[in-house]
């Protein structure tokens, strides 16, 4: 049975001796951009735990790893933090990083799905008008010929 490697203490390892493993600097950076992005985009992520990857990373590598991903993985990421925002869905790409990078920063909150009363109280027994009284007139007079 062979052992297997503890991942991060091999990390920390090159961490500590970054020129010796030179010559692996660049694809050991995209494997990590590639498994941070992973994590990110795994369902059981939630903005909490996206700003605490945030803290732990530090402001600038956050930022550097969401600029690298692809616009189709920020937009998922932006509609699943913040569902209800209208806006996101029709905003551009340079506005989805941006806000993207403020929720997880908590400078701006998701927008909150509107509670039952308030829905009640926009429904559609709400929107309609009330009948004129010309009309009410008409229907009285029709039916006064019968």
């Amino acid at each position: 049975m062979a052992l297997d490697l503890d991942a991060f203490e091999t990390w920390r390892a090159i961490a500590k001796e970054p020129d010796l493993f030179a010559p692996i600097r660049s694809e050991a950076g995209g494997t990590v951009r590639k498994l941070l992005v992973k994590m990110l985009k795994s369902k059981a992520v939630d903005l909490r735990q996206a700003t605490d990857m945030r803290k732990a990373l530090g402001k600038e590598t956050f930022a550097l790893l969401v600029d690298g991903m692809k616009d189709a993985e920020v937009k998922a990421l932006v509609a699943r933090f913040d569902r209800q925002n209208t806006e996101a869905k029709s905003a551009s790409t340079e506005w989805r990083r941006r806000h993207l990078i403020d929720l997880v920063r908590g400078e701006v909150e998701a927008v909150r799905k509107p509670d039952k009363t308030a829905r009640k109280a926009t429904g559609k027994k709400a929107e309609t008008a009330p009948p004129s009284h010309a009309s009410a007139g008409a229907v009285r007079k029709n039916q006064r010929r019968t």
